[in-house]
This record gives C-alpha cells, sequence and structure tokens, in this order.
C-alpha cells in the first residue's frame, strides 16, 4: 500500500502548540493561541494537559496540541482504507484523538503559528468538541499508547474524502478525556502521550508521522446509493474490470 509522511520542510513543518502555566482551565483549554514549537524530533508531551500548584500558591493549568500536515494532492483515486501512524515516545499516561486542523494557513502554505492552537475544524470555545469537530482517528486511551513503536488510527469516512479532494490534510492532535472532551482536571496530574515528528530521521522516515493508504480499484463510484468500497461486484463483473457504468 502507498505511504505518505508529514511533512518537515519548507513551511510545512509539523509541531507542537501550547499554552501553559494559566490561572484557570478556560484560560488554557480555550485561548486563541498559545507558544508554536517546532523543528524538533520528538516530545514526551505530543499531547498534554496538566494542573499543578503555581509558585504562589495558587493553581494552574496547561494544554498542548500537535498539528502536523500532509501532502495528498498526489491523491486522485477514491480512498478505500488508511491508517494514521505516530511513533510514541517516552509518555503514555493521557489519552490521544486525531481532528481535523486549519493550521498552517489552512493549505499549508504557511509555518506552524502562535495562533494555531485553536485551529479545529468545529472548534467550539467552552463545549465539548464531540459532534463539532471532524474527528480523523478515534481516540487512543492511557497505557494503550505505545512508546516504543507505531500507534495506529484507523482514518474515519472524512478523512478518505479529504485524502481525495484535498491537496493536503492537517491534523491536530489532542488529549481526548480532558481537551476534546472540555472536562477540566479536578486534581493535579500532567498527563502526556508523546511522539515523534517528522524532524526525528533527517532524511530518513523509520519513525515518522505516516498515513498507509488503500485505493478503490476499477469504478470508484457509489451505485445506487451504495459506497463503492463496500460494492466488489456490479451485474458479476469485479469492480476492478469496470471503469465505466452505462457510461459514466
Amino acid at each position: 500500500m502507498p505511504i505518505i509522511y508529514s511533512s518537515s520542510s519548507g513551511t510545512e513543518d509539523d509541531g507542537l502548540v501550547a499554552k501553559t502555566n494559566q490561572s484557570s482551565w478556560a484560560n488554557a483549554r480555550d485561548a486563541t493561541s498559545g507558544t508554536a514549537q517546532d523543528g524538533f524530533a520528538q516530545s514526551s508531551s505530543f499531547t498534554l494537559v496538566a494542573r499543578g500548584a503555581s509558585r504562589t500558591g495558587g493553581i494552574v493549568y496547561s494544554v498542548g496540541r500537535s498539528f502536523l500536515v500532509f501532502d495528498t494532492s498526489g491523491i486522485t483515486a477514491t480512498v478505500a482504507s488508511a491508517t494514521l501512524s505516530i511513533y510514541g515516545f517516552s509518555q503514555n499516561d493521557g489519552s490521544i484523538i486525531a481532528v481535523k486542523s486549519t493550521a498552517f494557513g489552512g493549505d499549508g502554505g504557511t509555518s506552524l503559528a502562535s495562533g494555531d492552537f485553536n485551529a479545529i475544524s468545529g472548534y467550539s470555545s467552552g463545549s465539548s468538541l464531540a459532534g463539532s469537530a471532524t474527528t480523523y482517528g478515534p481516540q487512543i486511551l492511557t497505557s494503550s499508547w505505545s512508546t516504543s513503536g507505531y500507534n495506529d488510527f484507523t482514518a474515519t469516512s472524512d478523512l478518505l474524502t479529504d485524502m481525495k479532494n484535498n491537496d493536503v490534510v492537517i491534523i491536530c492532535f489532542m488529549d481526548y478525556t480532558n481537551d476534546y472532551l472540555n472536562s477540566a482536571l479536578t486534581s493535579n496530574a500532567f498527563l502526556n502521550c508523546g511522539g515523534h515528528y517528522a524532524e526525528h530521521d533527517g532524511a530518513g522516515t523509520s519513525r515518522d508521522p505516516k498515513i498507509d493508504y488503500t485505493l478503490v480499484t476499477g469504478y470508484g463510484n457509489a451505485v445506487n446509493g451504495i459506497a463503492a468500497a463496500n460494492i466488489s461486484k456490479v451485474n458479476g463483473i469485479a469492480t476492478a474490470n469496470i471503469s465505466k457504468v452505462n457510461g459514466i
């Protein structure tokens, strides 16, 4: 199956945007900007939520999200299935979900910026993102996150569609239990999942974020309302041998 890797060159540079040491959960989670960091190989806080004591005796909160961009301009056929994979690192005491993002200028044309912190399609300040954000990969919880191998997200239909229709797909990885669901930490904790970025290997790709995908072969459109991915034959003829139906 073909594989595409996240970009780490030019303006398309994957990285982390974090809002740290805020006096309330809302100030951290719903901030409109954070500190953007890119160009490093890996982070123990690929996703992050935290609550702790401040130097003055109060409580402070932190949230961190990673943003990646994949060049999908070469994909023009229908994508039948895909697996989005992140090579883990160091920590796995948090949770993680992949959602559609509008970072990098929305088209991969600009560098990761501080204002990309909430660049999430369907983002809702003060509310859970369940039902509003566009999910690209289902959540992975706590110790299920490997710190020494690839962690696989089965691509949703939204990601498959965007891989075909868009020149880039931009993905935000965020904490699921607290950040995505907007559930404030009620006790002091530092919950994160570590991961590698495209810079890890330089010119290599052994731990780079990747999407491994399969294209629909033959006729790649719905027939009588049935998705092409669920059709193996039309009138007894394998879809791999069909380029058109009734001339279309």
